[in-house]
């Protein structure tokens, strides 16, 4: 079995490895970055280093991530630094069988979110970060993290 943090990328529900997270913390208010791609939410400073935030609605194609009470920004390992992930309804772990059947799905929005499977409570993508932003967006992301 693997424990899965769950949260909402529009009406979708999705599942990342608990393993990949570094923490979860409360939605701040986000350093802008012009020029930016429009799913590159801004920036903040966390314990001393920018972090670059992608809204996971946006890069989805759901416009803006909404600003529920339950919107956080989920910290995962990206190159020698974080990535924050705004998305909402983020408050449950749920197991998953490892085994789990993957479904056809349609890609979303401009990004490759993972695979869909089916278990005992429904229908569920399971993010994986490392294929998240295209090849282009990395660059971007790695650059905003290295401003100060």
């Amino acid at each position: 079995m693997m424990l899965v943090l769950s949260f909402q990328i529009g009406h979708e529900p999705v599942g990342l490895d608990i393993r990949l997270v570094r923490e979860v913390v409360p939605r701040v208010k986000l350093r802008p970055l012009s020029g930016g791609a429009e799913w590159l939410a801004g920036v903040f400073v966390y314990r001393g280093r920018v972090i670059p935030v992608v809204d996971l609605h946006r890069l989805a194609g759901h416009g803006e991530c909404p600003t529920h009470l339950s919107s956080r920004i989920i910290l995962v390992p990206h190159g020698d630094g974080l990535l924050g992930l705004l998305a909402t309804q983020v408050a449950d772990l749920r197991e998953v069988p490892d085994d789990a059947p993957a479904l056809p799905s349609p890609a979303t929005g401009t990004a490759d979110l993972g695979r869909v499977i089916a278990d005992g409570l429904g229908v569920l993508r399971l993010l994986e970060p490392e294929r998240l932003l295209p090849p282009t967006a990395r660059a971007l992301v790695a650059a905003a993290g290295a401003a100060r």
